[in-house]
């Protein structure tokens, strides 16, 4: 009925980047902004947080909506046309990035912090690494990549500077943890600055 009274459509077409997915976290306490690509001209409606918000794509394709924020916890899950985003966190949301540094894995730690590592899962903590892929011919829409909670499955990839600082501000604050890890190993400083 919803869909009728704001004269949206189902929207087939609607796309959204790797980072808003599955898990994802987002920042408490802000307004957050999702956005993705549609047919031209296509509407459809936004859910979150039991409101809907009617949007129209613009002509090449590109939409982007601020949506309010959320009190820290969830999971919640988010409805953009036909995509259900599911298992949603709201907690501190960090951005760690750096060099080799900052992109050494936990697999090379563990002889030190074997027991710790063994023995700890969190689904309060989430992760996403920006895939290390370099584009030279312009900007990308989306980079790709995925969310991942701390499991034995999956922590052995993350960074483990990040592993820690997450599970430290988790046991401070009880808040959900996300972390962005942008993190390419061996670039010059050249590589970020422009001329």
């Amino acid at each position: 009925v919803l869909f009728l009274e704001l004269g949206l459509t189902a929207a087939a077409g609607v796309r959204l980047p790797s980072v808003i997915s599955d898990g994802m976290l987002i920042q408490r306490g802000e307004p957050f902004t999702v956005w993705g690509w549609a047919e031209p001209g296509e509407r459809f409606g936004v859910c979150w947080q039991e409101a809907c918000h009617p949007v129209e794509a613009g002509e090449d394709g590109r939409w982007q909506l601020e949506l309010p924020q959320a009190p820290a916890g969830g999971p919640y899950s988010l409805h953009a046309g036909d995509i259900e985003i599911k298992d949603i966190l709201v907690g501190d949301l960090f951005l760690c990035s750096g060099q080799s540094n900052m992109e050494l894995p936990v697999r090379r730690v563990t002889d030190m912090f074997a027991d710790e590592i063994a023995s700890y899962e969190s689904d309060m903590i989430r992760y996403f690494e920006v895939p290390d892929s370099p584009s030279f011919d312009g900007c990308r829409e989306d980079a790709g990549g995925t969310w991942k909670r701390v499991c034995q499955k999956d922590v052995m990839s993350m960074s483990a500077f990040a592993y820690f600082f997450a599970k430290e501000m988790l046991s401070l604050t009880g808040v959900p943890v996300g972390i962005v890890n942008a993190s390419p190993g061996g670039t010059p400083v050249e590589a970020w600055i422009s001329e």
